[in-house]
């Protein structure tokens, strides 16, 4: 998988991109970071269908990814490590890369505004 920034965009935007032998760069998926005051939501259209993220907790330390009602992974992050360590759980029929690339998606927007969050704070 390739993860591409999108710039030029109002909200975060990423596009996964397959990589693979005879595949490569076909788009299969559109994240988008979408406007919320408590919590992060993000619309994501793919090839495999929409997916929603779900139970972002205040700490943005553990989320589930769902398809039609289903969940298809749960992410949750690791609270005393040096380095961000993460625990993914993937359900079978899901394609397994796709789903670690918008795993890494979401983590990157939710550090991203974490830290824009912080620098507003601390130059105030």
């Amino acid at each position: 998988m390739r993860i591409n920034q999108a710039l030029l965009h109002f909200h975060p935007t990423y596009n996964i991109l397959s990589a693979r032998h005879g595949d490569s760069d076909r788009q299969l998926a559109v994240v988008k970071k979408e406007f919320s005051f408590f919590h992060g939501k993000f619309n994501i259209n793919s090839v495999y269908g929409e997916y929603n993220i779900e139970g972002l907790d205040i700490m943005n330390h553990s989320f589930v990814i769902t398809k039609q009602g289903q969940v298809v992974a749960t992410i949750s992050k690791k609270f005393f490590s040096l380095a961000d360590t993460y625990g993914v759980e993937v359900a079978a029929n899901e394609d397994q890369a796709f789903i670690l690339a918008l795993a890494i998606v979401i983590d990157q927007v939710i550090d991203e505004n974490r830290q824009s969050q912080t620098n507003f704070y601390n130059s105030n």
